[in-house]
Formats: C-alpha cells, sequence, structure tokens
C-alpha cells in the first residue's frame, strides 16, 4: 500500500496551528504532573479535564496512560544544559556529555522508552490531517545551543546538517537501534551514542575548515 503521508516539513502558513498543539501537548504533560504529584495515577481522561481539553484531543497526544506517564517521567528528570555544558565551553566535549545525559534518562527505564517510542509511532500512523505530528523534540534543546555556538565557525547550512545529524543519536530511536540491531549492552548504547556525537562536531568542524582553507597557487 503506498504511503500518502507528506514527507515534507510543514509549511509556514501553518506555523500557528503548530505552535498551538505545541502549546496543547505541554498543558497536557502539565497536567499529568501535577496530578501524580498530589498522589495520583491519572488516566487520559482526568488527565484532559485538568488540562481543559477534550478527551478526544487528549487521545491525539497520548493514546495510553502508560506513554504520558513515561513522557512526564522524563520532562521532570531532564537536567538544563547549563547543567553540563555553557557557551564557551567545547562543544565537542559539550555535546557527548548532552548525549549521554539524554540518553541515560531515557534508557534508565527501557520500558518506559519503548512506550514513547510506540506512542509517538501511534500518533503518527492514525493521523489523517495531512500534517506532520509534534514530537516533543527534547534533544533538540541540547543540540540546537550546543551547534549554534559555532557560528563563528560552521556556516548556517553546515549548522543545519549537523543538527540533524545529532538528532539522529540521541534519543529513543538511537537508543533502540543501538540495543536491537547493534546488539549493544545499556552501557555500550550510552558509550556509542556519545562517541558519535562526539565525532559528528569534529568531522563538521574538519569540513568547514578544508572548505574554508585558501587555495595554494602554483
Amino acid at each position: 500500500m503506498a504511503n500518502t503521508k507528506s514527507s515534507t516539513s510543514i509549511p509556514n502558513g501553518h506555523q500557528g496551528r503548530t505552535n498551538q498543539r505545541s502549546r496543547t501537548r505541554q498543558a497536557l504533560i502539565e497536567a499529568a504532573v501535577a496530578l501524580r504529584e498530589e498522589g495520583l495515577n491519572p488516566t487520559i481522561a482526568e488527565v484532559a479535564e485538568r488540562a481543559m481539553v477534550s478527551r478526544a484531543t487528549a487521545y491525539r497526544y497520548f493514546p495510553s496512560p502508560e506513554a504520558l506517564i513515561s513522557e512526564t517521567a522524563t520532562d521532570r528528570d531532564m537536567q538544563p544544559l547549563e547543567h553540563f555544558w555553557k557557551p564557551g565551553e567545547d562543544p565537542v566535549k559539550g555535546v557527548g556529555l548532552a548525549a549521554n545525559a539524554l540518553n541515560k534518562l531515557l534508557i534508565g527505564d527501557e520500558v518506559g522508552l519503548r512506550m514513547m517510542e510506540r506512542s509517538f509511532m501511534t500518533v503518527w500512523l492514525e493521523n489523517e490531517s495531512g500534517e506532520a505530528p509534534l514530537r516533543p523534540g527534547r534533544r533538540m534543546s541540547y543540540i540546537e545551543p550546543i551547534v549554534d555556538s559555532l557560528k563563528d565557525r560552521l556556516s548556517a547550512r553546515a549548522r543545519k546538517r549537523l543538527k540533524q545529524a545529532l538528532s539522529i543519536v540521541m534519543g529513543t530511536e538511537a537508543l533502540i537501534a543501538a540495543r536491537d540491531v547493534g546488539g549493544a549492552s545499556v552501557e555500550e548504547s550510552l558509550g556509542a551514542a556519545a562517541w558519535a556525537a562526539r565525532a559528528l562536531v569534529r568531522q563538521a568542524l574538519e569540513e568547514e575548515q578544508v572548505r574554508r582553507k585558501p587555495a595554494r597557487s602554483d
């Protein structure tokens, strides 16, 4: 059966709708966090009521309570980037620390990790709007500041490509691939991802240095 979903990015005209979807998703997560802090194990319906959205809307973002709980735990425990990297510090070392911090948090609950990925895939498959379903993109809150700190050393095109490449080695998909396809242990998965992140930054810097090097005249 042919895939009728578009792989292109969301047009600029849809930005307002995308922002609204982001706010709705965040409202659901915040409602779930608040209910859990009250000692409850909330259902999707209870979270929807607290967030003041319809139950149908909540299910479009989170097809199961387990998926929502896994995401709230990740949101709650994810450390700010400033805890292990600040502007002016080594971006190669920083991106390795960032990859390790995020991936370690995710794989600390491997069942939850796989629950989140199943939730993302379910939302994608059941989406009928023609728009790319919203994902939290937490990894980008680590990747973008580090890569943007290289604006004097990398072109805009090189920075964009580096961000995209780093998104492949951080997050749920990277860990599942390392575990299931690469046959890696938990520690090996973390080590390989951090190594790959550092290697990508080094490679981008080396390529840009070669590109900017003046050609020798004979």
